[in-house]
């Protein structure tokens, strides 16, 4: 039993430390997903890999309430200084990659 209840808990251990490391993905449905990358590759040459890097980056970055949000103030020409700063950094770390 003892034994039993050490490895349950180096298991417990281990799911506790594998859930909190790294940043933590949001998901978008599937629809907005396709959306952001049929519109990000028609922008970027096709770029698959790139446009893909970018919304791995927006999903740990934002909810899909707060992409939402910032989605309908971009359709108003709206398009928050913050977001912008955040794409732009983002749009240069997958370029390294």
């Amino acid at each position: 039993m003892k034994k039993t209840m050490t490895i349950f808990g180096a298991i417990l251990f281990a799911s506790f430390i594998l859930t909190s490391c790294g940043p933590k993905k949001h998901d978008y449905p599937a629809d907005v997903t396709q959306n952001f990358m049929n519109s990000c590759q028609s922008t970027s040459d096709g770029d698959q890999k790139l446009c893909s890097c970018l919304l791995d980056k927006i999903q740990e970055k934002y909810t899909f309430e707060e992409f939402s949000a910032i989605e309908v103030k971009m359709q108003a020409g709206q398009t928050p200084s913050e977001f912008l700063d955040f794409v732009g950094k983002a749009r240069a770390e997958c370029y390294k990659k």
